[in-house]
Parts: structure tokens; sequence; C-alpha cells
């Protein structure tokens, strides 16, 4: 079911016949559209904001607690300048069956995920779904880049799950979790006697894998003098046991992954540069939390829906203020920081509910202190927070201080004799007001931009409230 929130009949009437089989229902105020969310089996929302965007709220509450439900928004030619949570949004004027087409594609991308044993909405998630997908039945390596915790092991275990031989080992090694001195004997095995120690023969995961694939995590750290005979093994698939001189041929797929550049680490020697170009036949890259934060709310819900079937018969809950907090926060630690956390609630929280303040309690305690104090300051928690609001009156300041000198350019050319734009009177220093010279560059901004106000904003070199700010003074919305 499709659900239609919009004051504009006939625009209902075209969005009604473009979705198959007619499956939609069109709502004209929130109260009734927000009761409808909470009783029918919803698959999508289309938000007609042309006309009344006062649900905004209601768009939040569905976007961040029910992430099944995919939201379409319709904006106004101008825009709005609220921030909005929506998995497709577009300006007004659009085709109803563009619109109808949005949800297939929302369909289409998510079926991908969950295909892949993955959990998200993101484009960035959906775009390493698609090339899992495409590589997975082949045997080729492939090189998964990202942040620790970003969950790059995830994406090489849909790989083998996706494979011709999902029912192989699968075996995972982090290269950085190892001595150097042990790294090849736990890559290729020993023989007994091959060093003090060495009571017995080892098998190492070459060959524990063979028939399957193995994770090699974080491969830039892997010693230079182990590169060569990696190399070697993934050129003719074939190695000895250190200690011992019967080549042994194995059958394995390598997935690889690093948190590292290895372009630059090439560039330095730490690298061997045909080594990386046999590791990155294909690469996925897996961007952190912060910049795929459409991941959150599903990842939060798959996770407390797996503590809670550990821990509590009645499940864990989170309240949506807390929720919202989740998504505002930038997760230094990533999707493993996210699942720690709750993993942590579950345990300490007595009502089985984690709460906004419990959560705001911890991402203060949690805030990167090199941003906020680069040198210890003995600065109490009150203090170190009037000393943010004193940073952020400066940047507006700053920005107050772009826009001046912007003005002054123009005065400038004024004073020359050069000519200025259409909207104010061609005349020198002393005839033209400066008001008149600022709401002119406001406006030449915006004509540029095309009516964004994001990128006016960045033209003049001022943030978006302080654009903000300079529309409503000028009456320009």
């Amino acid at each position: 079911m499709i659900l239609i929130y919009t004051r504009d009949r006939s625009f209902a009437e075209e969005l009604v016949a473009s979705i198959p089989n007619r499956e939609a229902e069109v709502f004209g105020d929130e109260t009734s559209l927000a009761a409808a969310i909470r009783g029918l089996s919803v698959a999508g929302i289309v938000f007609d904001l042309r006309r009344d965007p006062r649900p905004l709220k209601l768009i939040e509450r569905t976007y961040l607690e029910i992430p099944s439900v995919a939201i379409v928004a319709v904006f106004p030619p101008e825009g709005l300048a609220e921030e909005l949570y929506f998995d497709r949004s577009y300006s007004w004027p659009v085709e109803a069956s563009v619109i109808a087409g949005a949800f297939a594609d929302i369909q289409s991308d998510r079926q991908v995920i969950k295909e892949c044993g993955l959990v998200g909405r993101s484009p960035q998630l959906v775009s390493a779904a698609r090339i899992v997908l495409q590589v997975a039945p082949s045997d080729i390596s492939v090189l998964i880049t990202g942040p620790s915790g970003a969950g790059k092991e995830m994406i090489a275990r849909a790989i083998h799950a996706k494979s011709a031989k999902p029912e192989s080992p699968f075996i995972p090694v982090n290269i950085a979790a190892l001595a150097p001195g042990l790294v090849e004997s736990e890559l290729f095995g020993h023989e007994k006697g091959a060093y003090t120690g060495a009571i017995a023969r080892r098998l190492g995961v070459f060959e524990q894998a063979s028939g399957g694939a193995i994770f090699l995590d974080e491969i830039g750290e892997i010693p230079l003098e182990i590169q060569v005979k990696l190399l070697r093994v993934l050129e003719s698939r074939t190695f000895t046991r250190v200690g011992g001189n019967t080549p042994i041929k194995v059958d394995f797929r390598l997935i690889a992954a690093t948190n590292r550049s290895l372009t630059e680490d090439v560039a330095t020697g730490r690298i061997r540069e045909d080594l990386y170009y046999r590791l990155r036949v294909v690469s996925i890259d897996l961007p952190p939390l912060a910049q795929r934060k459409s991941d959150i709310s599903p990842l939060t819900f798959r996770f407390l829906d797996e503590r809670g079937r550990e821990l509590r018969s009645g499940g864990l809950e989170i309240e949506p203020g807390a929720l919202r907090l989740f998504h505002r926060y930038d997760w230094p630690g990533n999707v493993r920081e996210l699942k720690n956390v709750i993993d942590s609630f579950a345990i300490t929280s007595s009502s089985g509910r984690i709460k906004a303040s419990d959560f705001e309690r911890y991402m203060m305690e949690n805030r990167p202190q090199a941003a906020l104090l680069p040198v210890a300051t003995h600065r109490t928690p009150e203090s170190a927070e009037h000393q943010l609001i004193f940073q952020a009156i400066m940047a507006l300041t700053n920005e107050m201080m772009a826009l001046k000198r912007l003005i002054e350019r123009e005065l400038e050319k004024m004073r020359g004799g050069e000519p200025v734009s259409s909207g104010v009177a061609q005349g020198r220093f002393d005839t033209v007001n400066v008001e008149d010279v600022e709401r002119e560059l406001v406006t030449r901004a915006l004509n540029e931009a095309g009516g964004n106000r994001k990128k006016a904003a960045r033209m003049l070199g001022i943030g978006e409230r302080t654009l903000y700010r300079k529309l409503d003074k000028y009456g320009l919305k």
C-alpha cells in the first residue's frame, strides 16, 4: 500500500493511476495519515509539500522509526529550508509516473541489500551490494576498503554466501592481530622443527581454506618480506610450508580488506605495486557510518531485535528522542560502535528501554576531546560548552564578514564606474544604498544557483542560516 499526502486532487488522481494495481490511499490531513501509518501495511508514502509543509515531524518519525517504509517528497520549486528525511525527493513540477517509478527503484535497491544479507538503505550500501552480486559467482580477488568497524567483514561474508560454493570454508584472518614473526606460519603453515617451538606440523589458513575463501583483514599490515610469497601464491596457487620444500597446490578465493590507503602505501614502498594490483581486481568501498546515516535506523532495530531475543522475552525498545540522537551522532567507531552501544544499554538498562538522556550522556563522554580541547585546560564540562558557543558565534561572525567583503567589492566596482547587475541602480558609490547591493548579491547568487539555497550560500561564502536570515530580511522567499 502506498499512502499519498496531498491537497492537490488532480495530482492525487494521476499518482493513483500510475501506481500498479492502484494500491494507494490519499490523505489530506496529517492526523488521518498518521493513524493509517500505524494501522496499515505501508510500503511507501508520498509527501506533497508544495501547499502544506506541516508534516515535517511526521516524515522524521516515520523515516527513523519505521525504516521499512519508503518516503518520497515533492517540494515546491523554491525548495524548503528545513532538513528533511526521505529516500527520494523531487522539485515541482514532476510527473506522477516518475514518482511511482521511484518506489519501484527503492524496492529494487532494498531487495539487493536483503539478498546479500546486509542491513541498511543508503546508496553507498546499495552500490556495494550490487558489486557483491556481480562478483560473487566468480573466483576473482576482491579488495574491500573502508574504516575500521564499517562492516567490511560482512561484505566479505556476503560475497562468500552468494558464491558458487557457499558451504565451503570461510577463514577470516586479521593480519594486524598477528605478531610479525608469526604471519608466515599463520598463512602458510610450518613443518615440524621448522623453528624453535614448532613441535608438530601445522596447516596454514591457505590449506584450511582450500576449496573456499580466505578473508585477510587489514592487509596493509602484512610484512614486506611476506608479500613476495603471497604474490606467488595468488599467481600460481601453490606454496610451501615454512621449513618445507614440497609444493602444495590449493584452490581458494582471496578477499582482502584494509582501512589504509594502499595507493599511498605503494608510493612509500610499504606495499608492493604488483601485489596491490593483484589484490584489487575488484574493489568495494564502504564509507564510514557518518557518511551513510540512512543505515543507522535499520541497523539499530536489527541490533535491538538480536539483543532482545538473547536477553529479554519482551524485547528491547528505544525512545524516539534517542533514535534522533543516534541519527545525529557521527559514530567514529562506525557500525561496531553502534552495536556495542546497543549491547551495553541492553545489559545496563533496568527498563529495557534506551533513553535519550542516557545516550546524550554517552555522547558527552565520548565526544572527541581533541576537537574541543586541544590542550589540557582543566575546564569543567560547563565551561567547555561555553567555549563551543563562543566558537559558533565566531563562525557566524566570519560568515558575516565574508558577505561584507563581497559588498565592499561591489561598491569598489561602482567607484570605478564598472557596470553592476541590472537590479542595482547604475550609479556612483555615493548614490547606492548598501542594503540594495546586499539584496542584489543574494538575488544574483540564487539565480546562478538555480534556486538551490545551499549552493547559493556556498557561492556567497556564508552559511545557510545566514542566507535564510537575508532572505527573510529582503522578502526573497
